[in-house]
Parts: C-alpha cells; structure tokens; sequence
C-alpha cells in the first residue's frame, strides 16, 4: 500500500498526515505540499507534475482537483450565528463565480439551510457561510451533494475542478473542534 497517492485511480494525500495536516495539503506541479502557519508553502513529497495543468489535465498525473474533506468548522453554534462550512480539495483550485452548499437542519421537522460561498479562498478549499437557526437543539449536518458555483483548477480557465461532495468526504477529524454534525446553542 503505498504511503500517498500519485494517479486518477490513488489521489489520496500522504496517509502519515493527521486530518488537519491533510486539510491543508494539497498537489502541485511539485509534488504533495502542505501549507504552514506562516503562509509558505512546502514540499512534502517530490512528483514531477503531480497536479497543474494549464489547458488540459492528461498532462498532469491527477488531472482535476477533486473533493477530499468537507467539515463545519466548530463543533456547535450559537443560535442566530454565523457559521462556516470549509470544502477541501486536493489541489489548488480558482472558484470563479459566487457558489452555494445545503446545510440541513433537523428538530421537529427537517430543513435546509442555504450556504454561500464566504470570504477569499485557500490555496485549496473554499468556506461557505451560513446563520444557523434561531432554535436551540437544532442538529446541522451534511450529506452528498452538488456545489452550485464556478471553480477552476488553480491557473486553469479550462479544467474544472470537481464540485460533488461524496458522504466519503464528510471528515469529522479535519480540524480541531471541527464536526460534520453540530447541534445549535444559547
């Protein structure tokens, strides 16, 4: 089994990461890197053309960004607050139009909540934003779904990256109080 992947078959992010680490790996033209605290960038495996292509992915090993890890970004949230949805991808990606993701909601009876495309990218993932319900109680979760927005491979005005969220990329272990279900507070 090797220790990260390097192929459309294997796109997986090198295995030793922690889920953390992985939310802020990415591929690139370089190989898997990961994106420190003070903002640099570095190499943490060398692959020649790992991601990257301009004008078509065959020239690439990955060919288009694809969903890794889709995450709440707090385990709970106040009623009436601001919350955030973080969407991962494992390459660098260029979201090109304002976009949407589906938040439900459950108490008594289900709803959706609508979540918009927040703030300016990371070099691989993009925040939606949403205001939780002014109920206390309320479980938010995520299921699979289909992004409603524009998104590029980094560089690219021809590849589009993937915007399908697989229960698979549902990672309640992405970020340190993180979750992929979070019940509403006071």
């Amino acid at each position: 089994m090797p220790l990260w992947g390097a192929n459309t078959s294997d796109e997986s992010k090198p295995k030793n990461l922690t889920a953390e680490q992985k939310s802020r790996t990415f591929a690139t033209t370089r190989g898997w890197e990961i994106r420190r605290a003070d903002g640099t960038d570095e190499v943490i495996v060398a692959i020649r053309n790992l991601a990257g292509g301009v004008t078509t992915a065959t020239s690439v090993k990955l060919e288009a960004a694809t969903i890794s890890q889709v995450f709440f970004t707090a385990n709970s949230y106040t009623t009436g607050a601001a919350g955030i949805v973080r969407v991962v991808w494992n390459e660098r990606v260029t979201p090109t139009t304002t976009g949407t993701l589906v938040v439900n909601a459950f108490n008594t009876s289900g709803y959706t909540i609508t979540a918009t495309r927040y703030g300016a990218p990371g070099p691989n993932y993009v925040d939606f934003q949403f205001t939780a319900p002014p109920t206390t109680g309320v479980t938010l979760s995520l299921t699979s779904q289909t992004i409603s927005m524009g998104i590029n491979d980094f560089g690219s005005t021809q590849i589009t990256s993937d915007l399908v969220i697989a229960l698979a990329d549902i990672d309640a272990a992405a970020v340190d109080g993180g979750s992929t279900s979070v019940v509403t507070t006071v």
